[in-house]
């Protein structure tokens, strides 16, 4: 059975590698027509709130799609207008700029200092391939487009073709946005209708959370990119760095490329300071600028306005926007954002594509005690305590216990039980975590101990000896008197010592799924001695099935509550103690709790 399970999974591997190469194909060969069309869809989800906010003033839908077509294709225009003008005159002064930079770095070459002389040739180089290229763009140009050999008629249809291609490409995406504006409902429903109703809900979940997620990171994005491209223009204005509008642009377009694209959008500007400004102080003022800006949107107004509303992570997304690069080129750049966010919305509601939901989603991929318990296998006991730590000041200390320790703890115990780990393996988890639990009781302010005294004893595992302590620190931190049965009394012992004390309220600790039998045999042996005993017994156990019949099983041997967590444990002892028997002090234990 085990070979079987290995050989299905490498099957389905090479399966799912296949499908992956395959779709790309397709998107590679398929990039005339699925390229339009995907970016008639993410035009659609931007503009849609205008028209839903046209459609709620009463308009017709037709004059609405109108509307919001054009105020989009004004906007868009007028800035394109702008920075295209800009752009022609760059591309014309491109020799003059690189010749002051050159010079400027000649000029700087002061001192002996080896390493500024290694940039200042590095910046001649540079400068030199950019002039010798312009040159040959310039010599090579008239061959280019005016070819030997063909007839005027061949000429002017190679272009009309240059310009027709790419201006049907646009008539058709704004047709395609404005048929999906005007005619989303009817999409949607025949949408539902080709995936079937037996799927009603699975495709209903789908579209309402694309299109919510898409629609609102694109609006929001699109928003805070305008504002910020017009906050770089401005500043750039008044340092007095050429081509303000074009900068302004540029930053806008590349910030939807998360984390590198200001960085990129900084650097022509920068350049261009630097080569028309004698001295540093306007390059630097560029850069602090760019900086200054992107820490402001990136750390303060995007959290504030949208927070983590794509659901997909950071380097998912650099990740995706170099994938789409290449396969559709620049125009990729500006839809990789989006169209992560629609696969990883279909991983998260498709079970066969659930590994995308794990790719891309901004979700922890392992929960904290399996990270916990990875890294402790690993021997990297810093990075363990140092999860546990923040896990503790977090959530405090008893959920922090209940969620990453304890799970840790029988995690361990279900591979040590299947060898697949060694005994030095869990001796070494056992030990780190037995740290980390007396680390927890010495930062932890107890209470002054009240009346109520609490004797704990557990079973004869090492896993249980340390749920022992953890339950010990939290009954401190909730003001109780607490005494624990040494680890080499033997069980008899340990009921003396109950009969000997007689302590309000006695618990039984055991985490091992194979130490259910002996932590009975506590409870019998208590009952019998002491039929008046308050008998608590704390069993960690993550099968719901499997918790609930060890909860009848520990009843019928004497207990009278049985607690899955540390948490429920302390309730559980509030009620059997009588909490309005106990010093008003003692209700700090609340603040474990929370």
């Amino acid at each position: 059975m085990p070979n079987t399970q290995v050989v299905t999974r490498i099957n389905g591997a090479w399966v799912s590698l296949l499908a992956v190469v395959l779709v790309t194909a397709l998107l590679w060969a398929a990039k005339a027509v699925l390229l339009p069309l995907a970016l008639g869809i993410i035009l659609a989800f931007t503009l849609s709130p205008l028209v839903r906010a046209f459609d709620k003033l009463r308009l017709p839908r037709f004059l609405g799609v109108a509307l919001t077509m054009g105020l989009a294709l004004g906007a868009v225009g007028g800035a394109g207008y702008v920075i295209a003008n800009q752009f022609a005159d760059l591309s014309t002064q491109v020799t003059r700029y690189t010749s002051q930079m050159r010079q400027k770095a000649t000029d700087l070459r002061l001192g002996s200092d080896a390493a500024f002389r290694q940039f200042t040739r590095t910046v001649d180089r540079v400068t030199e391939q950019l002039d010798n290229h312009a040159s040959e763009l310039r010599a090579a140009q008239p061959v280019r487009v005016v070819p030997s050999g063909l007839s005027p008629v061949e000429r002017l249809r190679d272009r009309a073709a240059a310009i027709f291609e790419p201006l049907a490409s646009a008539v058709i995406v704004l047709v395609l946005v404005a048929f999906m504006l005007g005619q989303r409902e009817d999409l949607r429903d025949r949408l539902i209708r080709l995936t079937g109703t037996d799927h009603v809900i699975l495709t209903t979940r789908l579209l309402d959370e694309a299109a919510q997620r898409v629609s609102r990171y694109l609006v929001a994005q699109t928003l805070v990119n305008i504002c910020l491209g017009a906050l770089v223009a401005a500043g750039l204005y008044w340092i007095g760095v050429p081509y303000a509008a074009l900068w302004g642009g540029l930053t806008a377009v590349l910030r939807f490329v998360p984390y590198v694209g200001t960085l990129l959008s900084a650097l022509l500007p920068a350049a261009l300071a630097f080569a028309i400004f004698p001295g540093w102080s306007e390059t630097l003022q560029t850069l602090a600028m760019f900086l200054v800006l992107d820490l402001i949107t990136g750390y303060g107004v995007e959290p504030l306005l949208f927070g983590r509303r794509t659901g997909v992570s950071s380097f998912a997304l650099l990740v995706s926007a170099l994938f789409w690069i290449w396969v559709w080129g620049p125009v990729g750049l500006l839809l990789a954002t989006p169209l992560t966010v629609c696969i990883a919305v279909l991983g998260r509601h498709v079970r066969s594509l659930r590994f995308l939901a794990v790719l891309f989603a901004d979700e922890p991929a392992l929960q904290p005690h399996v990270r916990y318990y990875q890294r402790l296998l690993a021997h990297d006991e810093d990075e363990a305590h140092a999860l546990a730590s923040r896990m503790a000041g977090e959530l405090g200390a008893v959920i922090a216990m209940d969620e990453v320790l304890i799970p840790a703890l029988r995690l361990a115990e279900q591979h040590r039980s299947r060898a697949e780990i060694s005994q030095d393996d869990m001796d070494f988890i056992v030990e780190s975590t037995a740290e980390i639990v007396g680390q927890i009781r010495m930062r932890q302010k107890a209470p002054p101990a009240g009346e109520s005294s609490v004797l704990l004893l557990g079973v004869s595992g090492a896993a249980d000896r340390v749920v022992l302590d953890m339950l010990a620190v939290a009954m401190e931190g909730c003001g109780h008197a607490v005494a624990v049965v040494g680890e080499k009394e033997t069980a008899t012992e340990a009921v003396a010592r109950v009969l000997a004390e007689r302590p309000d309220l006695t618990c039984v600790v055991a985490v091992s799924s194979t130490r259910g039998a002996e932590a009975r045999g506590h409870c019998r042996r208590i009952r019998a001695a002491l039929p008046a005993a308050r008998l608590l017994v704390l069993r960690p156990l993550p099968d719901a099935g499997d918790a609930e019949r060890s909860i009848g099983r520990m009843k019928e041997a004497g207990a009278d509550r049985v607690a899955i967590t540390l948490r429920q444990a302390l309730e559980e002892a509030e009620q059997l103690l009588d909490p309005a028997a106990r010093p008003a002090e003692a209700r700090l234990c609340d603040l474990l709790l929370l």
